[in-house]
């Protein structure tokens, strides 16, 4: 224990004073004479034993309130393990995401709640100190330094944000000023397991940082995780199968959970489900979608305290059908016709190579180049660029291919001619792959599949989309872009244009090439929305529109595509018109990141591992003790206030003695 004043302990000397007064009673004494005192010895003898105590007591209560008054003023206090508060400026992150909305303490949200801490902090440090606020938005503002009173009231005007942040983001934000500047950091969050991120890169070890996590009351959590449609093709007004992925990642099972789905604000449906703890149920919905216009849906569960991932947002949009252009010779097949002429559906255009609009190459989304027998240098640059555009290409060759001419388009550079042309049948695909998903009823090993002579060696892939039966490759995709066939789409080569395989796969490259276009919805967290139409000008401003106000979003404009950077501070989830003007392009819908729903924390033992050691966690459940642990550390414990009450209570006790005592 220290004393901020030692020189006022010579104030103990006082203690002389009362044991002075006590040993020589200066009071004058005066006789009392009696006719016979033989009968009061006995009551004097006694009189004067419990007297002598409680002049024992006095004096004891009087020395110890001596006491503990001068140690009041000495002001006693036990040394922190820092000496006082290592910088005069502060950076503070604050966690504003949807998950600190969770109950923390009494009622009270840990949002809520790291407000308090945060003003407590303030109130701590010397009034000269300059702060830093830092949230989730990472404003330019943050970057400035500002006083205790400004903080204080920019906390007033802070909100919930469905951006989440990794720790690697907040290190970056917090060390831009960290090589010039060595501020002490506070670090207010609930360190969600699911947001945390795996970078562990620390801060210079010249900055002090402290860890504050809020501990939640309870993880327990009902989210819709995400949905999905049996066959994302909608002809006129037949039914969809809409799939929705209900999740429970806390630690209770949930019985009769009760889920509606609205379209157009009208329920189209409801259903009870019971999810256990920590496991997930998928719901199938049979919904049907007005095949003119767009459709807006919301899937509403009920689940409390956590309220922000109630509703899920989607947008069904059917308007807009999926270009597709074939590039053919003039004696062509038409089984490519044939698949797509649902004009509902397909915009489709065949032109003779000969003939060909270069244009129509950039503003399709699937380009089908059918029995060419030579691919030529523009149009192997044309398509390289499509490529790049994010476009998709199906290759089909021709008996008299001219294999190096193919190789001129990008990533064919390894195609080669098949010595072995003998038919062949074709092995059932892998129904785990994805391109798979909701093609088969059922599946079955032994289904009947299609034969082909090869002409093009594609090599032999795992991977491959269809294979034959000696395990070369039949049905392959390159670079995330190219489909090719191995043997041309004619009835001595190929039998797959005549089997029930072939228009769904056909269909499934179409859906594929129009994966970022009437997407059913978003997240906040995402980075870009590619948005197509049927003409785009060079001055064409889009704007995002909602209830809640319209926004400028950055864009680039790309052909008949343009790309929407995501004003992530701005949006909140729901409904979002895309206008040129005041003409809606298209709506789309935005949800929360799904991580945001997971309420597992990183216990405090995983954080010291996850950050090595190196910054010091700070663990407090309420602003008394968050107080009490910054002021350990960085001022010490002060004992003076009890010091006083000691003082108090003797002095209390003093009177009561006198008073009372016999």
């Amino acid at each position: 224990m220290n004393f901020l004043y030692p020189q006022l302990l010579f104030g103990l000397l006082a203690l002389s004073i009362p044991i002075i007064v006590h040993l020589f009673n200066f009071r004058r004494t005066k006789k009392v004479y009696f006719s016979n005192t033989r009968f009061l010895k006995k009551v004097k003898e006694a009189s004067s034993s419990k007297l002598r105590i409680k002049h024992y007591l006095i004096l004891l209560s009087r020395l110890l309130f001596i006491f503990f008054l001068v140690l009041a003023f000495a002001q006693p206090y036990f040394p922190s393990t820092k000496d006082g508060f290592v910088s005069n400026q502060v950076a503070i992150y604050l966690d504003n995401s949807y998950s600190m909305s969770n109950e923390a303490d009494d009622n009270l949200s840990a949002f809520d709640l790291s407000i308090g801490f945060i003003n407590k902090l303030i109130g701590l440090y010397p009034s000269s100190t300059k702060y830093k606020l830092i949230t989730n938005d990472l404003e330019a503002a943050s970057n400035t330094y500002k006083s205790g009173s400004e903080i204080s009231e920019l906390l007033t005007e802070q909100q919930m944000t469905g951006v989440t942040r990794t720790t690697e983001e907040i290190n970056d934000r917090v060390s831009l000023d960290t090589e010039t500047i060595k501020p002490d950091v506070f670090w207010l969050s609930d360190f969600q397991s699911s947001t945390l991120g795996t970078d562990q890169a620390i801060l210079d070890s010249t900055t002090e940082v402290n860890l504050v996590p809020l501990q939640f009351t309870s993880v327990n959590n009902v989210f819709i995780d995400s949905i999905y449609l049996d066959n994302p093709f909608l002809i006129g007004d037949q039914q969809l199968k809409l799939n929705v992925i209900i999740s429970n990642k806390g630690e209770v099972d949930r019985n009769d959970m009760n889920i509606k789905v609205f379209i157009d604000d009208l329920q189209a449906a409801t259903a009870t489900v019971g999810i256990k703890a920590n496991d997930f149920e998928t719901i199938t919905f049979d919904l049907s979608f007005n095949s003119n216009k767009w459709s807006k849906g919301r899937i509403s569960i009920e689940d409390f305290p956590v309220t922000f991932d109630n509703d899920f947002y989607f947008v069904f949009n059917n308007s807009r059908k999926i270009n597709v252009l074939e590039v053919h010779e003039n004696n062509h097949e038409r089984y490519v016709q044939s698949v797509f002429g649902n004009d509902k559906l397909f915009n489709f255009t065949s032109q003779s190579v000969d003939n060909l609009d270069y244009n129509l190459v950039r503003q399709s989304d699937l380009v089908v180049v059918n029995g060419l027998i030579s691919i030529n240098g523009p149009l192997a640059e044309t398509l390289n660029r499509r490529v790049l555009e994010g476009g998709q290409i199906f290759i089909v060759p021709t008996e008299d291919v001219d294999i190096n001419s193919y190789k001129l388009v990008s990533g064919l550079q390894f195609i080669e001619l098949a010595e072995d042309r003998n038919e062949m049948s074709l092995t059932t695909p892998d129904f785990d792959n994805p391109f798979f998903a909701n093609i088969f009823e059922e599946r079955n090993q032994r289904v009947v599949m299609p034969k082909a002579n090869p002409l093009l060696n594609l090599g032999s892939d795992r991977n491959a989309l269809l294979n034959f039966a000696n395990g070369q490759t039949y049905l392959t995709k390159v670079n995330q872009s190219i489909y090719i066939l191995a043997s041309p789409l004619t009835n001595e080569f190929n039998t797959l244009q005549n089997h029930a395989l072939f228009l769904p796969i056909v269909y499934r490259m179409a859906v594929s090439s129009s994966k970022d276009i009437g997407r059913l919805y978003y997240s906040v967290d995402d980075d870009y929305v590619n948005i197509q139409t049927d003409s785009l000008l060079s001055d064409n401003v889009f704007k995002l529109s909602s209830e809640q106000g319209e926004f400028i979003p950055s864009q680039r404009l790309n052909n008949k595509s343009v790309l929407l950077e995501i004003p992530k501070n701005e949006l909140e989830a729901g409904y979002y018109d895309v206008k040129i003007s005041d003409e809606i392009v298209t709506t789309l819908a935005f949800n929360n990141s799904p991580k945001e729903s997971d309420l597992r924390q990183t216990a405090v033992d995983d954080l010291n591992q996850y950050f090595q050691g190196k910054y010091e966690v700070i663990s407090a459940a309420d602003e008394a003790s968050f107080s009490k642990a910054v002021e350990s550390k960085y001022i010490g414990q002060p004992l003076w206030k009890y010091a006083i009450m000691l003082a108090l209570l003797f002095l209390l006790i003093e009177v009561l003695l006198i008073r009372f005592f016999p």
